[in-house]
């Protein structure tokens, strides 16, 4: 969910009961990575006049970052953020599509059609055509290179022409065209990127008008949220739901009503889409308040989903769900909860640090599920992963993936396999040496590669080439920290090495950074809001 909207659901899920994790072993460093590479194409604070779907001309914000690896060609990486650059044109966030043609060395940029002030033929026939913002963006490639964009889009006000449609998830599709040239993009119309051609964007789930509701109210109705997407990239000889696209997402009902996860597929490319269906519901592990999906597809078919469940109790109480379909999505499993976690704003940090669950499988073994995400047992976060050996019927103990000098927090964990190898980055405070989190990071690890297995990680890998304050206040007018609310690595095994894709929202070209909570100054054009998305290649050793 893009800055500015209320997070009604994670401040209310704080846990009370400690959970104990292993600390790895640390083995030496055999991922290697160049020069951070800024993504976002800017005009380096100086104000370059009307932005465009392309560039980003008044130096504008963007985070919550998604990343993947095609595999038809590894050169081929696509990545999307929360792009507040069009906020002149048109006063509010939008769907940033960015993709990279030489491993992410360098990279184009554009939105998906269908923000307000978009005019082309693309623009005047989406369906997002009419909602104010779109944002929790994900991108994944299909296996014939196809590159799918999901995210929602929605009104922040109450105008009475918006009340049909106040809310949506859907997923964009841009049809792989190798060799096709970027398109050119205005204040009124998005290019298309290099190696691809816009197709369609398809609703998947239509929420009810009530996150632009007045006050008292603030929120009613329902609100779809925190989308994830999958493709299932298996051919037909191993997996009978090859090419399906699926959609977990949350609906929140009102400010105090149920949050379950809903879950949609396609089977026809992302055209339409079956359901939402819940599936958050149901035995003993069922829960009615959640939030944050991920979806992960084994070598087999099977899915997995694992989310955040709480119960608005006092003091709350805060688990990691995960279900499991064998047959397409048609059918589930009941929730299978792996037991408490400790959850909360992350203390001495100005930006939000909700916890999410994310879950990837095995390559190599349909039955080898890992689930990872941020838990404050110990007094500050720490990332902890934990493994199913049985198809995620059962759950071994957390692993803490970081190492922890200095008792400071690591966040935002994500996590991908290749050729067996667990991948995990995070954010990481550790590099701070003041109480008040200046300096923040990314760090990577992995296990079952570079010489290390599971439960031991990799020594880890200093991802970022220069550490950035993450509590610099570029919204609210200057009295709000937002970092987005994830990040993402995807990883690719070449037959000699793995292939990793990190991407993250970074602060460092925010000048100046301001930290008094005061309102103002007024957002500029010259870089008190460049907040901007950053990305690396690592490569790592079998």
């Amino acid at each position: 969910m893009p800055a500015m909207l209320p997070r009604h659901v994670w401040l209310l899920a704080l846990a009370v009961v400690a959970l104990a994790a292993a600390v790895p072993g640390a083995l030496a460093s055999h991922a290697t990575g160049g020069a951070d590479v800024k993504v976002t194409l800017d005009n380096n604070n100086v104000d370059g006049g009307t932005p465009t779907a392309s560039f980003d001309a008044k130096n504008r914000q963007s985070n919550e970052t998604s990343v993947a690896i095609s595999g038809v060609s590894s050169s081929i990486v696509a990545a999307a953020a929360n792009d507040y650059r069009m906020v002149t044109v048109f006063g509010d966030v939008w769907f940033g599509l960015y993709v990279s043609g030489d491993g992410g060395s360098t990279w184009s940029n554009t939105m998906v059609p269908g923000f307000p002030s978009d005019t082309s033929a693309a623009g005047t026939s989406s369906p997002l055509l009419g909602l104010d913002a779109s944002g929790d963006p994900i991108v994944r490639f299909d296996a014939a290179g196809n590159l799918y964009a999901a995210g929602i889009a929605f009104n922040r006000d109450f105008d009475q022409p918006d009340r049909p449609l106040d809310n949506v998830a859907y997923v964009a599709k841009y049809t792989y065209t190798p060799g096709s040239p970027g398109g050119t993009s205005t204040p009124n119309s998005a290019g298309n990127p290099p190696n691809f051609t816009y197709a369609r964007t398809t609703i998947v789930d239509r929420g009810a008008v009530g996150f632009a509701v007045p006050s008292p109210f603030g929120f009613a109705g329902t609100f779809t949220d925190k989308p994830w997407m999958e493709i299932d990239e298996n051919p037909p000889s191993a997996s009978p739901c090859s090419g399906n696209v699926y959609v977990a997402h949350t609906n929140f009902h009102g400010l105090v009503g149920s949050s379950p996860i809903v879950f949609s597929g396609s089977s026809d490319g992302g055209a339409t889409f079956v359901g939402p269906r819940t599936i958050s519901t149901g035995g003993p592990g069922g829960t009615s308040f959640n939030q944050g999906a991920d979806i992960a597809v084994a070598s087999n078919g099977t899915i997995y989903i694992a989310y955040q469940a709480f119960e608005r109790s006092n003091p709350p109480r805060d688990t990691v769900s995960v279900v499991k379909s064998t047959d397409c999505g048609n059918h589930w499993s009941q929730p299978v909860q792996l037991g408490p976690v400790i959850t909360g704003q992350a203390s001495g940090v100005a930006f939000r640090t909700p916890t999410f669950a994310f879950v990837a499988v095995d390559d190599t073994n349909p039955n080898l599920v890992y689930v990872a995400y941020q838990d404050l047992a110990s007094g500050d976060y720490d990332v902890v992963a934990r493994r199913s050996t049985d198809g995620g019927a059962t759950w071994g103990g957390p692993v803490q993936v970081n190492t922890d000098p200095g008792a400071r927090h690591q966040i935002f964990p994500t996590i991908e396999i290749s050729h067996h190898a667990l991948h995990v980055g995070w954010y990481d405070f550790r590099n701070t040496v003041t109480p008040s989190n200046e300096a923040l990071d990314v760090f990577y690890a992995c296990t079952n590669c570079a010489g290390a297995s599971w439960p031991t990680f990799s020594h880890e890998t200093r991802v970022t080439d220069v550490s950035h304050n993450g509590n610099c206040l570029t919204f609210g007018g200057g009295t709000a920290a937002f970092h987005g609310d994830y990040n993402e690595l995807d990883a690719h095994w070449t037959g000699t090495n793995h292939l990793v894709n990190i991407a993250w929202a970074d602060n460092r070209n925010v000048s100046p950074c301001d930290l008094d909570p005061a309102p103002g100054p007024p957002s500029n054009s010259t870089g008190n809001r460049n907040q901007n998305i950053y990305a690396d290649r690592l490569t790592v050793s079998p």
